[in-house]
């Protein structure tokens, strides 16, 4: 027999007993009227948390009572009940009867409290603040306005809007007994934490030192210490511990404040290197400190002030050693640190740990994320393709773009970041092939890209020619200006007799015209795109665009990234690289005064030319070098919020400002390929680099 059967048989039991009466009339316990029995029963079982159970016994009740004044009771407990089983539709339709049945009763008034915390259990939060003036409308019994502030801040807190749910928090503090504050408190300590500094300023005036006072200046000490204002957190935290001396806080503010004057010990002029100067990435290493060293000359020499150090530790290109070195230079008290750059994943967490501002010189994702004391400065992907995108389509007005892609992790990053660039500039990707980068011969993807993919008998198929052709005449006005010089034509050729090698470069060319005519009744290529994308090194891309010209790809944009940014390619592709477009961190030919003068007296110092890592030290130095020497800035904590508030900073690299993740928003270069050597396309976009 099961629980509810047993409860009917109880039921009915107590309904027969309760009709025979004792002698002399007098009625026993046992003879109370089947209705109470019945409701009170289910009352007993809903206090036991036998839901189940009591909803049956509710339904009964309402089945055999339906107009008692016990009626409106049963039936709000069968919605409370709902809301238990998580039955939400039926919940809300339970207490939708009760507040058109008995609108003006107390239970409608529940009802109402039980409506909002469906809507909130469900998420509908939008839905409790719209609906809760409403049920706050009504006369209220205190316990019942405590829930309703509490279900409502709640609301807000989950729509981030922490200063409207501190509001309604604030009045259910208010009206809560002794008993019932620490449940409130701790929603209150909640939504103040989330609160802005400025309008905890303005809700602590309003108080006048009465609670929750104390949560309030203690969480704007924290706000004050978090952004940098060392001063005005010390203040705050001593004037907490004035004002609240019993606070449950008051422990943490002291350590605060000790925490707070020991940083005053940072060494704000010494500045913390993390750089491989040995291991496999030592080569960079010792580029990015040439960049730095050079930085600390001239700005030493043209700033004067306080002497700016600094302190190199060797990564060893090696996490655990990073990770020493982080330490190490933590120990020293540095401001800040540039670097690292194989490690700096690895080493970000502990950096922002520490709290000491970090700007690593490193392509790989994800670096920042470890907090706000860790920024990027660095050439990324995005930033490439973005700027490129940005310049063909709005400048150039391409608007369908063709994708040819090395089958491998670099290639996959940069044809869906293409891709995805092109999308949001509400442009089409008509064709994307990929390739096995291991090969040379690109015939198969180049046919798939332009729909000439088809069988050929093998002794009508020709290898396509690795050496460029000679053009007599070219749509290209930079190739017309440069065929008539045959010394240029030249160079690059394999030294020997070059004649013979100009003679077999004619022949090919020859041959390949000759294919042309055979093939005049064949199927025509379908170049249905403005430009191309190929990601892929000089080497690869020196041989696949001949391969394009070849196979008829011809008047379409060349597009690549900063790799193409080598005169190898222009070698390999001569004149069919003419017009390419490619994206660069550093273009040490700009024609800049600031590059210029930088290049000058990096190639004095150094005896070499400098490249894209030496000038992104370069400028990253100059920008801690330029905080560090400000007399209001002493501690890591201003380092950092004026990092994430400077103005554009116009270095070798182009503008500079970090985002609120701490990403590079760069003004990067972009270049183009006109005769024999790359030029700058003097109109930059600047790269918001926030996607």
């Amino acid at each position: 027999m099961n629980r509810i059967t047993h409860v009917l048989v109880v039921i009915v039991l107590v309904f027969c007993l309760s009709c025979a009466q004792k002698e002399g009339g007098t009625r026993f316990f046992w003879q109370i009227s089947p209705e109470k029995q019945l409701f009170d029963l289910a009352e007993q079982q809903y206090q036991d948390a036998a839901y189940n159970e009591a909803l049956s016994l509710y339904q009964e009740y309402l089945s055999q009572f339906p107009d008692t004044k016990l009626a409106p009771a049963a039936l709000l407990k069968v919605g409370m009940i709902s809301v238990y089983l998580e039955q939400y539709e039926k919940a809300i339709s339970v207490f939708n009867r009760v507040q058109t049945i008995y609108p003006e009763s107390p239970y409608a008034r529940e009802a109402g409290v039980g409506k909002l915390a469906v809507y909130y259990k469900t998420g509908e939060y939008q839905q409790v603040t719209l609906y809760a003036g409403n049920v706050l409308a009504k006369p209220l019994a205190r316990e019942q306005r405590i829930r309703v502030n509490l279900i409502v801040g709640d609301s807000y807190l989950a729509i981030k809007s922490p200063l409207e749910a501190y509001y309604v928090y604030l009045s259910a503090f208010k009206a809560a007994n002794a008993n019932e504050k620490n449940k409130v408190i701790s929603r209150l300590k909640a939504a103040v934490s989330l609160m802005d500094a400025s309008d905890l300023s303005n809700e602590l005036v309003k108080l006048e030192g009465r609670p929750p006072g104390g949560y309030l200046m203690f969480q704007l000490g924290v706000h004050y210490m978090e952004e940098g204002y060392i001063g005005d957190a010390v203040t705050t935290f001593s004037s907490f511990l004035e004002n609240y001396p019993h606070h449950e806080n008051t422990g943490q503010a002291e350590k605060f404040i000790a925490d707070l004057e020991s940083s005053v010990s940072t060494d704000r002029h010494l500045i913390g290197c993390l750089l491989p100067m040995t291991g496999k990435y030592e080569k960079f290493g010792h580029q990015a400190l040439e960049g730095i060293e050079f930085a600390l000359t001239r700005f030493s020499r043209e700033r004067g002030g306080p002497a700016i150090r600094i302190l190199v530790k060797d990564t060893a290109s090696d996490p655990l050693i990073a990770q020493k070195g982080l330490h190490e230079l933590a120990d020293s008290n540095v401001s800040a640190i540039i670097g690292p750059i194989a490690t700096a994943k690895n080493v970000s967490i502990q950096a922002q740990a520490l709290r000491i501002p970090m700007i690593a010189l490193t392509q790989k994702p994800g670096v920042t994320e470890a907090g706000d004391y860790v920024f990027r400065n660095f050439l990324t992907p995005r930033m490439q393709i973005k700027t490129l995108v940005d310049y063909v389509t709005k400048t150039l007005k391409a608007k369908r773009f063709a994708i040819l892609y090395p089958d491998e992790s670099y290639g996959d990053i940069y044809m869906n970041i293409f891709w995805d660039e092109v999308m949001k500039a509400g442009c089409k990707v008509v064709g994307v092939e990929a390739y096995d980068p291991k090969k040379t011969d690109f015939a198969a993807p180049i046919k798939k890209l332009v729909g000439l993919y088809y069988d050929i008998p093998e002794d009508l198929v020709e290898e396509p020619s690795m050496i460029p052709q000679v053009c007599i005449g070219s749509e290209y006005p930079e190739v017309q200006d440069m065929v008539p010089d045959v010394s240029d034509i030249l160079t690059g050729y394999s030294t020997g007799n070059w004649y013979d090698e100009l003679m077999e470069s004619i022949r090919i060319s020859q041959l390949a015209a000759a294919r042309k005519i055979e093939e005049e009744e064949g199927p025509k290529p379908i170049v249905d795109f403005d430009a191309v994308f190929i990601p892929d090194s000089p080497d690869k891309a020196g041989l696949i665009i001949p391969q394009l010209a070849y196979y008829d790809v011809n008047d379409v944009v060349l597009l690549g990234t900063n790799l193409w940014h080598s005169d190898k390619l222009i070698d390999m592709a001569k004149y069919h690289i003419q017009g390419a477009i490619l994206p660069e961190g550093f273009f040490e030919q700009s024609i800049t005064e600031n590059v210029n003068r930088f290049v000058t007296g990096f190639k004095y110092i150094f005896g070499s030319t400098p490249g894209f890592i030496e000038a992104v030290s370069y400028d990253t130095a100059w920008i801690l070098f330029d905080l560090v020497s400000r007399p209001d800035i002493r501690f890591r904590a201003q380092i950092k919020k004026e990092l994430l508030t400077m103005e554009p900073f116009l270095g070798v690299t182009g503008t500079t400002v970090f985002d609120p993740n701490g990403e590079a928003v760069k003004d990067i270069y972009l270049l183009k390929v006109k005769g024999r050597r790359f030029v700058e396309i003097t109109k930059r976009l600047t790269v918001n680099n926030m996607e």
